[in-house]
């Protein structure tokens, strides 16, 4: 961690927004009131929205507590945050809700305190991810493999239909296994993160003739040159990769920004380079904040050090300090199941998938 000019570590974590869940009470006042203010209304205790934990909040704190069966101190901790959250989480976040089917993941509440970055080495379209999810389990298995999060991409055919925008696969306070590392606490690291998959292809290869083309078993898709990222020094074996969109980029940081606020996950003040995206023992010991897959997998490469992905890391903790919420934009929708694709359709759309002991 690099700390500003000046700061002690003391004061630097006393001062932060980087907590896990804040334990609240009367008095308290930051941006995880509002969030409180707004679970309790959704959840049938109306109270005015604001940062400011004041004696209407604790009495409404203590109803809820007392109809819950809970310890009613008016104090929001743990247990009552758990509650609250069952109960009144109903947002989107500004994805398009496309819910797997309640098999498909572990709907049990945990509590988050880290992000995890894939792609999908898939192609554009992030419902077609989530159906392929839905329907990739054989007879007798049930993978529960995915992410909460997918951004789409723009086309190999320039259709920027599905560009930057957000599919949601289920609600992020549950969790499915989307790591698949073979450390004796891989299913902690799964149940306390949320993940966002990027739509990309991944690594490229570039063929005599100049062309790029991304091969999985027996599929090859040429890809556009002015969709390839070129590395100048290669990377886990690769120097080339289907870059991430610029719009891709900006609504990864959006996504960030939000769940980051939202559960006080760590946004921290580092310098990031290409190095970053390296192995980390940081990260396979469950330190929380934002990581990539390949932080805890050395046969990943999602996601890959472009340097307009790190760009927007760099980025992240000046625009932490200043990011707000406006609830009234993140309403809950749903609008579809993934099980409505068919099979034949989604076949081969997206190879990172894989079957995960739990």
């Amino acid at each position: 961690m690099v700390l500003p000019v000046g700061k002690t570590i003391r004061e630097h974590v006393s001062k932060s927004k980087n907590e896990k869940m804040k334990t609240l009470r009367k008095g308290s006042m930051n941006s995880s009131v509002s969030f409180l203010k707004n679970l309790l209304s959704r959840s049938g205790y109306p109270v005015e929205i604001s940062p400011n934990f004041d004696k209407r909040t604790h009495e409404k704190v203590a109803q809820f507590q007392r109809a819950n069966f809970l310890d009613v101190d008016g104090i929001v901790g743990k247990n009552t945050w758990q509650k609250l959250m069952l109960a009144g989480y109903k947002f989107n976040w500004g994805a398009t809700n496309y819910i797997l089917e309640d098999d498909e993941f572990m709907n049990d509440y945990t509590e988050k305190d880290t992000i995890y970055l894939h792609h999908t080495a898939g192609l554009h379209r992030p419902d077609y991810t989530i159906g392929w999810w839905e329907n990739d389990n054989k007879p007798g298995t049930l993978n529960r493999v995915g992410t909460s999060f997918v951004i789409g991409r723009k086309s190999l055919e320039n259709d920027d239909m599905f560009d930057g925008v957000t599919y949601r696969a289920f609600n992020e306070m549950f969790w499915a296994h989307h790591l698949g590392t073979r450390l004796k606490n891989n299913t902690l690291l799964n149940k306390k993160s949320i993940g966002i998959e990027i739509c990309s292809l991944g690594p490229l290869q570039k063929s005599s003739e100049g062309k790029f083309y991304f091969q999985a078993n027996s599929k090859t898709i040429e890809v556009p040159e002015s969709e390839v990222c070129q590395l100048n020094t290669p990377w886990r074996g690769y120097q080339y990769f289907q870059k991430y969109t610029d719009k891709q980029i900006k609504e990864c940081e959006r996504l960030i920004l939000t769940l980051a606020t939202i559960f006080d996950i760590p946004v921290k003040n580092l310098k990031y380079d290409s190095s970053w995206f390296d192995i980390s023992e940081e990260a396979q010991n469950g330190a929380p904040g934002v990581w990539t897959h390949c932080n805890v997998r050395t046969d990943k490469t999602d996601c890959f050090p472009q340097p307009e992905f790190i760009a927007m890391l760099n980025g992240l903790y000046s625009a932490y300090q200043d990011f707000e919420l406006d609830y009234s934009e993140f309403e809950s929708m749903a609008v579809g199941a993934p099980n409505q694709l068919s099979k034949e359709v989604l076949e081969h759309y997206a190879e990172d998938l894989e079957l995960i002991e739990n």
